[in-house]
């Protein structure tokens, strides 16, 4: 039997319900259906274990194995066949608890499709593959498409990962009261209290590097300036106790970090623009363990699952419209930090919590602070 969480779940959800309608609306800002821009779609390519699925399109919907060079049909079913799978799918999704689950009800329906596993693979840049008619381009294209979920909880835009820790140095802190200060700065909200008694104390953490590597390419790939605007929008987030990445936005731009502006009055708004392209590439794949080549050539967009059940899409082509759906839409969560609460400042063995982040420590004679980037929808 198989098991995903809502997310894995709304893949396979997405596929069957575009199978069922045949067509795939692009979204206005609000998530809202946008009549006007529609895509029909021809068919979805599932990779399964050991072999390919093809649904095809045709007064029916035809489901077809690839194995090497050989094409076999193996099913064909109606659409109303197709929309009640959609169904049970949703409702079991909806009703779906833990982090993963399991869907009894349409074991014989994924029996018949062959479906032997929710998600796609861990190294696909996309979630979901289609063939979509594109009125606007009068043609067809095979496009890939990221899927964000909105049913259940929050949908992750960029995970969390001890690879994605920022470490900061505080220069000039007097290392022996490195254990008093996690005591004391202990208390709800930590990193806050944290963060605001260094700023009080007159020292602002410096940018130092980033715990990955591959993460601090991946970023410098998108923009030069990237690692350090994130620094400091994480160093924000917490000494200002606001998550929403607007805001943060907002404060960046007011407080110029990073001497864009030279004290200038500016019609350019550097850090929202980068900001933009890294939510972006985010979107399309990029995270801290694979190499991020930034090319979009066979990548259509995302596709939105509704809470209702509905599919929106952002298309690539409307690059403006997604980039301020998702500065609007997101902020920065605070993973799990994996501190000991009983021992301030130190990793607990037994937390769950691997990122390890959040308080003062020493290293080769220097202090240091870590801050974790996760970046989540807001709905």
């Amino acid at each position: 039997m198989l098991t995903g969480n809502k997310g894995e779940w709304s893949e396979i959800y997405a596929l069957i319900k575009l199978m069922t309608d045949g067509k795939l609306f692009q979204s206005d800002i609000n998530l809202n259906v946008d009549t006007k821009n529609v895509y029909d779609v021809i068919a979805a390519y599932k990779k399964d274990v050991g072999y390919d699925l093809t649904f095809e399109r045709n007064e029916g919907v035809k489901v077809f194995k690839i194995e090497g060079d050989a094409k076999t049909l193996i099913l064909e079913k109606s659409y109303s066949d197709f929309q009640d799978l959609s169904f049970l799918l949703l409702d079991g999704i909806r009703a779906g608890s833990g982090k993963t689950f399991k869907l009894p009800l349409v074991d014989s329906y994924f029996d018949e499709l062959q479906i032997g596993k929710v998600q796609a693979g861990a190294n696909s840049k996309a979630d979901l593959r289609l063939r979509i008619y594109d009125h606007r381009l009068a043609k067809e294209a095979d496009l890939g498409f990221s899927i964000k979920s909105l049913i259940g909880s929050k949908s992750t835009l960029f995970n969390p990962d001890i690879e994605g820790n920022f470490i900061y140095e505080l220069e000039g802190f007097d290392k022996s009261l490195i254990s008093t200060f996690n005591r004391e700065t202990y208390n709800t909200p930590k990193i806050t209290n944290r963060i605001r008694r260094m700023v009080t104390e007159g020292y602002i953490p410096k940018f130092s590097g980033i715990q990955s590597t591959q993460l601090r390419l991946n970023l410098k790939m998108i923009d030069g300036d990237m690692p350090e605007i994130i620094a400091w929008a994480l160093f924000y987030r917490y000494r200002d106790k606001k998550s929403a990445l607007i805001d943060i936005v907002n404060t960046l731009e007011d407080e110029d970090p990073l001497k864009f502006y030279e004290g200038a009055n500016s019609l350019q708004r550097m850090y929202e623009y980068k900001l933009k392209k890294f939510l972006m590439d985010s979107a399309m794949g990029m995270t801290t363990k694979t190499p991020w080549l930034g090319e979009y050539d066979s990548f259509g967009g995302v596709i939105v699952v509704k809470k209702d059940g509905d599919l929106v899409c952002f298309h690539v082509y409307d690059i403006n419209l997604f980039r301020n759906y998702l500065l609007n839409n997101t902020f920065l969560e605070q993973p799990g930090t994996g501190e000991d609460e009983n021992n301030p400042g130190n990793a607990d063995p037994l937390s769950g919590k691997k990122f390890y982040y959040g308080w003062l420590y020493e290293e080769n004679d220097k202090c240091y602070f870590k801050l974790n980037l996760q970046v989540r929808f807001t709905k």
